[in-house]
């Protein structure tokens, strides 16, 4: 490989200093970068840099990066060296050549760009600067790929002949009809996200494609006119031998596999497992060969899945640094970037290389028709009309359908969102037509929040937030909602409606009531329970000290365990469910739950909203119908009805505590301080009061869907109930 020489490196070098680190953008790929540069030697992460000045901050915050900046030309007061790019594929290009530009070399998420002419520009920028570009092929970083090259560096299979690739990925966003992501904005996307890994490989095992042939064997329509492909054949000739792939995006059953098959042996690869094996001639008699093909093979299985396992126990208990096989190979491929740019040598994911992956994308992706993207929603500034209702929170499950709820009664209304593309197909229509309003606002932006609440009759409060600690849900859930609520009073809003949950009371058997009644508080204890629940408790007293200290015209809505036929079967509420088939029970699940459709909470909400009187102010409302279904049987006649092999796991309260506190104890053995396990949000967890609902039946004359095979007709209307449409 040759080397490509910087003016630049020397300095690094010479100076005797670490390699000076920014990252721009920090989503949910920026923590995992930040963890494994703290693994990497003479490096230092100096800033971070994202649009959402706030999340930079937090981020850094959260990782004690001392700097956090809002635009990549900040950068160069921070003294950077190197720039980490972990924003969308679709803003690489344009970011990469920025950094370039300012001097900065520059190591870019996969893809590098979206284009293989687009790539060797930006490497032809690079070598003009004098700095260094490079793509983050993780995939090639893999264990079980390393082990692999090593056995075939040893010659162990002989000559490459042929590659076979299985990709199954599930893909949580379609679960829940989340089709904002980039990877469903156009149907090639999805091969530039998630195609790049095995085509990384599939490179260094084969080298460029010489002729392509791509089959898509099934498409799904996400909405009008928006295609994904979501499962694909692809035969192909490469430099140094043949390749089949098959890829299945949004399956329900995850499969990473690689095999090569060489000219005296094959070699199989499990990426999902971490697991390696290979099969070669022997001068035995068949039968004895036979069996030793067998043994062999699972000899080796068993040897991976132990290293494995022991691994997983020497982290957990802090003997060992992480070592999952995504995180091993997000830290391998940086390690070799910046000891490569310290030494002043090309990086892995050279120009070269980056090329053939982007080719193979290329090849697949050109068959596909062109894409004709829906034009962008309008989000200007528009005059609040007479009546405005305005929602945060109306891309998500149950706002959607509050917002179709509230336009099928005509009632003027302005969605608060983050990103528009969040919104269905339904909403998307209501915004072209004009009954739709749109306002750009999200928890923690108070001058956008202002703005958007400026005018409206009712304000409905959906949007969740969330974090990883008590912090995070503090800044997020609870500064948020009081900063919600701030501009509500500012803008004289007459009704605040706050969408809580049951999770915010206290359902455990030892409660003290068979029914929880609307009038009953939020849990006494919220430092016993967990921290979403504790979230919705602090956020529920924060907007009642403003209702009595300065007159916030307060509503609250706590929903129960809400379904629908749109969104994922798997609901908390009804177990743990370890794996998307398994649920194991809040206890025996023999209890009918407190359960309700989505569309009966909307209607709720709606009817809420248009409420004339003062009946609900300082009120809160409980949501639940009296369905007699208990968690055994839902997941039983899920099974039934999606025709998939779900089970229900029951286990005592008594007997997941004592589970929860032996992996507490393995934990802090380990050093981790997680908090002890609560036994009262365990119980709580187990819904066991019926809730009244009473305010919502007498006062707005709610009636939500009860009669059973009513409820699972409407929950089941094509056999599915897995979110898929």
């Amino acid at each position: 490989m040759q080397a490509v020489q910087s003016p630049s490196l020397p300095r690094v070098l010479l100076a005797g200093r670490p390699t000076r680190v920014a990252l721009v953008g920090t989503g949910y790929i920026a923590d995992t970068h930040l963890a494994a540069l703290r693994e990497v030697p003479e490096v230092e992460v100096v800033a971070l840099c994202d649009v959402d000045l706030e999340r930079a901050r937090s981020a850094a915050r959260r990782h004690g990066v001392p700097a956090a900046v809002q635009a990549v030309a900040e950068l160069v007061a921070q003294r950077v060296d190197v720039v980490h790019l972990c924003v969308p594929p679709d803003l690489h290009a344009h970011l990469a050549r920025e950094c370039l530009e300012l001097g900065f070399s520059v190591f870019v998420e996969k893809p590098l760009a979206l284009s293989s002419t687009e790539a060797d520009e930006l490497f032809a920028l690079a070598r003009a600067r004098g700095v260094v570009l490079g793509a983050n092929h993780n995939s090639t970083y893999h264990p079980a790929f390393l082990r692999l090259l090593e056995r075939l560096h040893s010659g162990a299979i002989g000559r490459i002949e042929h590659v076979a690739v299985q990709l199954a990925v599930p893909l949580r966003q379609l679960d829940v009809r989340d089709y904002s992501h980039w990877m469903f904005r156009a149907p090639q996307n999805i091969v530039f996200e998630q195609a790049v890994h095995p085509f990384a490989q599939v490179v260094q095992l084969v080298g460029r494609p010489l002729e392509v042939q791509p089959l898509v064997l099934a498409t799904r329509e996400l909405r009008a006119g928006q295609l994904f492909h979501e499962r694909w054949s692809v035969a192909a000739r490469a430099e140094r031998g043949s390749v089949q792939l098959s890829f299945a995006f949004g399956a329900t059953f995850q499969q990473s596999t690689l095999e090569v098959r060489g000219s005296d042996g094959m070699l199989s690869a499990d990426l999902a497992h971490n697991l390696l094996c290979e099969e070669r001639k022997t001068p035995w008699l068949d039968f004895f060969d036979a069996y030793l093909a067998g043994a062999r093979r699972g000899a080796a299985l068993i040897r991976d899945a132990r290293a494995g396992l022991f691994q997983y126990l020497r982290q957990t208990l802090r003997l060992a640094p992480r070592g999952d096989a995504f995180y091993a190979g997000m830290r391998g491929a940086m390690r070799s970037f910046h000891f490569r740019l310290r030494a002043g040598e090309a990086p892995t994911g050279d120009a070269r290389e980056v090329a053939a992956v982007l080719q193979w994308c290329e090849a697949c992706t050109r068959v596909l028709p062109p894409h004709r993207p829906a034009p962008a929603l309008a989000l200007e500034p528009r005059p609040a009309r007479a009546g405005e209702v305005v929602v945060l929170g109306g891309s998500g499950f149950i706002g959607r359908h509050t917002l179709r709820a509230l336009l099928a009664r005509g009632l003027p209304v302005t969605a608060a969102v983050r990103k528009p593309q969040g919104l269905s197909e339904h909403l998307e229509r209501a915004v072209r037509a004009g009954t739709l309003q749109l306002a750009r606002a999200e928890l923690g932006q108070p001058a956008a929040l202002a703005a958007a609440v400026r005018g409206a009759r009712v304000v409905l409060h959906l949007a969740t937030g969330g974090g990883a600690t008590w912090d995070e849900i503090e800044r997020a859930m609870v500064q948020g909602t009081r900063a919600l609520a701030e501009a509500c009073l500012e803008a004289r809003v007459e009704r605040f409606v706050y969408v809580s949950s049951i999770a915010a009371l206290y359902l455990g058997p030892d409660c003290g009531a068979a029914v929880i009644d609307d009038a009953d508080r939020a849990d006494p204890k919220p430092e016993l329970r967990a921290l979403y629940a504790r979230g919705k408790i602090a956020a529920e007293r924060e907007l009642v000290r403003l209702a009595k200290e300065r007159g916030l015209p307060l509503t609250i809505v706590r929903p129960g365990v809400v379904l629908g036929a749109d969104a994922p079967f798997q609901h908390s509420g009804l177990g743990l469910w370890v794996r998307d088939n398994h649920c194991v029970g809040w206890g025996r699940g023999e209890r009918p739950l407190p359960l309700v459709l989505v569309e009966d909470v909307a209607e709720a909400l709606a009817r809420v909203a248009a409420h004339g009187g003062r009946e609900l102010e300082g009120k809160a409302l409980n949501l639940a119908a009296r369905v007699p279904l208990s968690a055994q049987e839902l997941v039983a006649h899920f099974a039934r009805r999606s025709g998939r092999d779900v089970h229900f796991h029951p286990r005592s309260l008594a007997l997941s505590q004592t589970m929860e506190i032996g992996k507490w104890l393995v934990k802090k053995a380990g050093g981790r301080r997680d908090a002890f396990p609560s036994y009262r949000d365990l119980k709580s967890r187990s819904l066991w009061p019926a809730l009244s609902c009473r305010t919502a039946r007498e006062v707005l004359g709610w009636q939500p869907c009860e009669e059973p095979r009513e409820f699972l007709a409407r929950l089941f209307p094509d056999g599915g109930g897995d979110g898929a449409p």
